[in-house]
């Protein structure tokens, strides 16, 4: 009898281990990604962050799915203090540029080497789930590198950027198993993170507050068709709603914040989808008035609040005017205008699932304790009021 000693690195016990802090990684930086949609004022970035945040949805999923068949609970701390205050720190970043090069000049080439490295030295065959998920998972990270060299091409390496290098070191590294600098004291630029209460927009568009909530029922098919998609091309709004409602809600289970990440996401394609069809029709999407005091009327009430007036308010009954609008478009033979709405509304019936599915929960997790249709009916009659009418009022709450 003789054995024979692997030339693998990665065990069945440092496999767990090392799954789990990529899964923390991965999750924070979804969090992190959610509370700066909001405050980032560039529209190309926002439109950018949310399908990078969802993507990165995308690896939890994978990564918790392996979880769960080595180790129970499958989500747990990564019991490393050093990695905890990285992720902790690295939503603290002075501005959205910081932020961004932080992220994906520095933590997520630091995954991609791990998961490279993982992919080479762990057990090819007993442990082929983790190669499946890694190399997936890699297609996308390899990605937003590359979109962020792109982003960033013009801002340099700054101290934030320094700062988190620095913290990486103190953890080890991604994997831990590096050798461990001194812990660096926070950095002068640090900026203290607060949930925004306004949408941040850059400087070429004009900011109102008209009509926000008023249906129009123009008999002029035209008129009709260039406010509908004007009003995409503002969905933004409704994707800072569901980011600051994810980074709000810490204590929710993972499959909320997986299904709100996507809702997050296409909130932006449909704000994307606006911008395109304007294209295409000639139309500068920056010469549209931005309503983004309908972020800061959401904004001002609990999470609970702000996810019911969007998906059983907003949501629920935008499903009238969309069916007028294919009507009205098929009688003019316009099937790009068709097409768009058809898509939206798809993903319009799924935001009102998971409406209905979470928003029990969102009660719970949030200590309100008003029987959830009662709370909805409550939610529902404000925004009506409040939103329909056009009025937005800010209270002192």
């Amino acid at each position: 009898m003789f054995t024979i000693k692997p030339k693998e690195e990665i065990d069945f016990e440092t496999n767990k281990r090392l799954l789990n802090r990529y899964r923390f990684m991965e999750y924070e930086m979804l969090r992190i990604l959610a509370g700066w949609l909001p405050a980032t004022a560039r529209m190309e970035s926002k439109l950018a962050m949310g399908r990078l945040l969802w993507e990165d949805a995308q690896h939890v999923q994978h990564l918790y799915q392996r979880l769960r068949e080595v180790q129970t609970p499958a989500f747990r701390p990564p019991g490393d203090p050093a990695l905890e205050r990285l992720m902790a720190e690295a939503i603290h970043a002075p501005g959205e540029w910081e932020l961004l090069a932080g992220l994906f000049r520095v933590l997520k080439p630091a995954l991609v080497d791990a998961y490279r490295w993982h992919l080479a030295q762990t057990f090819a065959n007993p442990d082929a789930p983790t190669l499946y998920a890694l190399k997936h998972i890699l297609l996308d990270e390899e990605e937003h590198i590359g979109w962020a060299a792109d982003a960033l091409a013009s801002h340099p390496v700054g101290a934030w950027e320094a700062y988190i290098h620095d913290l990486l070191l103190a953890a080890g590294g991604v994997t831990g198993m590096g050798a461990r600098a001194d812990a660096p004291a926070p950095s002068p630029v640090r900026t203290p993170f607060v949930a925004p209460r306004e949408a941040a927009r850059d400087t070429r568009f004009r900011l109102v507050n008209e009509q926000a909530g008023q249906v129009r029922t123009d008999p002029d098919v035209a008129t009709r068709r260039q406010m509908e998609f004007e009003n995409y091309s503002q969905e933004m709004l409704a994707a800072e709603t569901v980011a600051l409602v994810i980074y709000l809600s810490p204590q929710m289970p993972w499959a909320f914040t997986y299904d709100s990440a996507r809702h997050c996401y296409d909130e932006t394609r449909h704000c994307r989808l606006g911008i395109e069809w304007m294209a295409q029709h000639g139309l500068d999407y920056t010469q549209v008035a931005q309503n983004t005091r309908i972020y800061a009327w959401r904004s001002q009430y609990d999470p609970a609040t702000q996810y019911a007036m969007l998906t059983m308010g907003n949501e629920v009954h935008a499903f009238p005017y969309r069916h007028e609008s294919i009507a009205a478009y098929q009688q003019v033979g316009d099937q790009l205008s068709i097409q768009y709405i058809s898509y939206d509304m798809a993903d319009e019936r799924q935001h009102v699932a998971y409406g209905k599915k979470w928003l029990p929960e969102l009660l719970a997790k949030h200590g309100i304790d008003t029987p959830v249709q009662q709370f909805i009916d409550e939610a529902v009659a404000r925004w009506e009021v409040e939103y329909r009418s056009g009025r937005l009022p800010i209270h002192n709450l």
